[in-house]
């Protein structure tokens, strides 16, 4: 059995510094901090080019949110299992090295790799990213896929850029058995297509993982009202979670909605119950790029081994401040199950 089965982006992080984004801005790209945007391989060549002379290169690393996530778990002692694509090229068997002690046997290497270009301001430290997909769709539901959902206990996403990213990860979750679990975190690029287009995956999923931000760009709403806009979506076929026998959904008495919160900490909502956690001083931020995956990760480590809903914030809170003490993945030869 699997304890974590990904699917999401694959991509190659170049990690740079610049002294302010403003500068990137005025060359013509429109990156701002703490916002995600995506666009074609010759407009990342360009922005390289830019960095290049503008910037410095201080990391280079596998990525993407879902894989982060999944990595972090598999350190932490999980049997973990990712489902994708990455390039027929030098960036594809970099990112598949960077996923030491995760199951890729079904990562299909073809075409171009994705990638991912980070931007850290050297005084603000926050960043902005700019991401190329890969450029060839992800594959369908196929037998040895559909073996791995079935044969997992929590199946965990994040955004795909391409255009059936969203239609592919719904097939997934039809396939799921009404005792296993979903969770998903939709970043900006899915948030930015709307709540309607994300109903079918939000109708099976147990877990949302979602920042402020992304509510209000999902829903046009903010705050309260963004939420309550999103839950009632949330495993709407579900008909009762105490099947599952965790702590977290007795005392959520269902679907739960994590809310980042960044400096705030991060909250747990759900008709039931409305938990926050404040967030723990990091003394030195080195880079907050993966930072909500690595919570994403520690959420769901002690979620799976019956941790009560406020554990699991605390745990995630104490991931992610870890992670912001390196850049990439760096942080995760220094976790301990």
């Amino acid at each position: 059995m699997i304890d974590f089965l990904g699917s999401g982006a694959l991509n190659l992080d170049l990690v740079y510094e610049v002294d302010n984004l403003k500068n990137v801005r005025s060359a013509g790209f429109d990156l701002h901090p703490g916002h995600e945007i995506s666009g074609n391989h010759e407009t990342a060549k360009a922005l390289m080019d830019f960095l290049h002379s503008h910037g410095t290169l201080m990391a280079k690393s596998g990525g993407g949110s879902s894989a982060n996530t999944i990595c972090a778990l598999s350190h932490l002692g999980h049997r973990a299992c990712f489902v994708g694509v990455v390039g027929e090229d030098e960036a594809g068997s970099f990112i598949l090295c960077s996923m030491k002690g995760v199951d890729s046997c079904l990562v299909k290497q073809v075409g171009r790799s994705a990638i991912c270009i980070i931007i850290i301001e050297k005084i603000e430290l926050d960043r902005a990213m700019f991401v190329a997909p890969h450029d060839r769709e992800v594959e369908f539901l196929n037998s040895a896929i559909l073996k791995s959902v079935l044969n997992t206990r929590v199946l965990h996403f994040s955004s795909l850029v391409q255009s059936r990213g969203i239609h592919t990860q719904k097939e997934l979750a039809d396939a799921l058995n009404p005792e296993q679990i979903l969770s998903f975190d939709p970043g900006e690029l899915y948030a930015a297509r709307g709540i309607e287009a994300l109903a079918g995956i939000l109708k099976r999923t147990d877990i949302l993982f979602i920042t402020e931000e992304e509510v209000k760009i999902m829903t046009g709403m903010a705050g309260n009202a963004g939420l309550e806009a999103i839950y009632p979506m949330l495993s709407e076929n579900r008909t009762s979670h105490n099947s599952l026998g965790l702590n977290l959904f007795k005392d959520t008495g269902g679907a739960a909605i994590v809310c980042k919160q960044g400096p705030r900490g991060a909250t747990i909502c759900s008709p039931e119950v409305s938990v926050t956690i404040p967030a723990e001083k990091v003394l030195k931020i080195v880079d907050n790029t993966g930072a909500g995956d690595a919570f994403n990760a520690g959420f769901l480590h002690v979620m799976l081994q019956g941790a009560p809903a406020h554990e699991c914030l605390r745990s995630g809170i104490r991931l992610a401040s870890l992670s912001m003490s390196a850049f990439g993945r760096g942080w995760l030869d220094r976790l301990e199950a």
